[in-house]
């Protein structure tokens, strides 16, 4: 298909009036298995084979007396006729000769700087991958269910799971000459849990993406929200709290974290959807602030256990760990090179993933006073421009400073921009969707909507 489509690049070159100056191609084949459960059975399995090859042209002009680079892109099919790709890179072409943005270069060919190390799904068969997995998932459910037969109580249980193990080649080529290949495994599972309570069934909702077949992370993942929904069970309306400390986990303490992360690239700066700038310290909201916990970020290339590591950026730039922020301090700007030859820093390239430094408390500590812990939310959103955060409270923990007491309803909101100085990290760290970062984070300030 390659070959058709530099064919096709070559005939657009010899007949059209527009033509490209650069180009880009990433062919992609995807292999998954879907296995879809209710309760502990099986109610649906297929295996899902995609091949797609998706072609960016790039066309250059001159505007005012400075250089621009047009660009279009457009997905191609093996079963496309020639005459259909001709046709496709013709409206692309066309497409891309109407878009004026400043220039900037593809990259070339380019040693790789950092190693994907192999995933320990290779060594598997098929059928093992899934089974694998299976049985990590749903181990915490078959011990609650041999201690419910001991002691009845509210019965937590996984009501419905879906679990996808995929695995993407990706085959990437340029007219610069920047040529490689990569292969990446993905794990994904989704899962309701259930209990009784008095007024009726209760439910909590997660999910888990991996890359790695590691049975005590996915043990760890159902055998939480498997004690959380007990505990949902149980769980009494959130009364009116006032001044007091919240402590967010997991995936809303990743998003904190990745606030800082995301506003610290050359694209939210150049589109000044950002307000960082280099050499500040991005931890105060006023410069008179005093930093409780100064953090560092590096934006990583690979971290072990999760899907998006890699060795090249989306542009075909190689990757290597790099600091971002050291005790707080904005030091360097990562982002498409695009972004960064516009606003004249050097290239670093585009990261999905990032890890920050340990805190200075550990999780006993951040709990040793009166605080609400919030694990579980209806709906939590937090704006990446503003750093505005809120959410309808799932399930919580309430420290009254003698009783940890189990709440839900009510709602939180709050502003990471106007909180950021005084927040507290947790000395533990974790996987989460996209960082290795500390499981939890302390946030003074919040405000906090009881149920009552």
């Amino acid at each position: 298909m390659k070959e058709r489509i530099v064919q096709a690049l070559e005939r657009a070159e010899k007949k059209g009036t527009i033509r490209a100056a650069d180009w880009r191609l990433v062919s992609t084949e995807k292999s998954r298995d879907e296995r879809y459960y209710v309760k502990d059975d099986l109610e649906l399995a297929r295996e899902v084979e995609e091949v797609r090859h998706s072609l960016t042209l790039y066309i250059d002009a001159e505007e005012g007396g400075k250089k621009t680079r047009g660009e279009a892109s457009i997905t191609l099919q093996p079963s496309f006729s020639d005459e259909e790709i001709d046709s496709k890179i013709a409206q692309a072409l066309f497409a891309a000769s109407i878009s004026k943005n400043p220039w900037f270069d593809l990259p070339e060919a380019a040693a790789v700087k950092t190693a994907l190390p192999a995933s320990g799904f290779t060594a598997l068969e098929g059928n093992a991958r899934v089974e694998l997995c299976r049985q990590a998932l749903y181990a915490p459910a078959r011990l609650q269910a041999v201690a419910q037969r001991q002691a009845k109580e509210h019965r937590p249980r996984i009501n419905a799971l879906e679990l996808f193990i995929s695995k993407t080649t990706r085959h990437f080529f340029n007219s610069k000459g920047a040529a490689f290949d990569t292969e990446e495994w993905k794990g994904y599972s989704e899962f309701i849990v259930e209990a009784d309570s008095d007024l009726g069934g209760v439910e909590l909702f997660d999910d888990i993406a991996f890359s790695e077949p590691d049975t005590a992370r996915l043990e760890a993942a159902t055998g939480m929200r498997l004690a959380q929904v007990r505990d949902r069970a149980e769980a009494v309306p959130t009364p009116a709290l006032k001044d007091l400390p919240v402590i967010l986990g997991g995936r809303e303490a990743e998003d904190i974290f990745a606030w800082f992360f995301d506003n610290a690239t050359a694209e939210a700066i150049f589109t000044k959807a950002s307000s960082f700038t280099l050499g500040m310290n991005i931890q105060q909201s006023d410069p008179s602030d005093n930093v409780h916990d100064p953090l560092d970020i590096w934006a990583e290339a690979v971290i072990p256990g999760l899907p998006g590591s890699g060795p090249y950026d989306p542009d075909g730039f190689p990757l290597e760990p790099t600091q971002v922020v050291e005790k707080g301090i904005l030091k360097c700007l990562t982002g498409g090179i695009r972004y960064a030859d516009w606003l004249g820093q050097p290239r670093k390239g585009s990261f999905s993933l990032f890890s920050v430094s340990e805190g200075s408390l550990s999780m006993g500590e951040l709990r040793s006073r009166p605080h609400l812990e919030l694990v579980k939310f209806s709906d939590f959103r937090l704006e990446t421009s503003t750093g505005d955060f809120g959410g309808e409270i799932r399930l919580g923990y309430w420290f009254d400073g003698e009783k940890r007491i189990p709440v839900t309803g009510g709602s939180i909101s709050g502003s990471v921009a106007e909180l950021r100085s005084a927040m507290v990290r947790s000395r533990e760290r974790g996987l989460g969707s996209r960082s290795l970062c500390p499981v939890a984070v302390k946030l003074a300030g919040v405000s906090i909507t009881g149920a009552l």
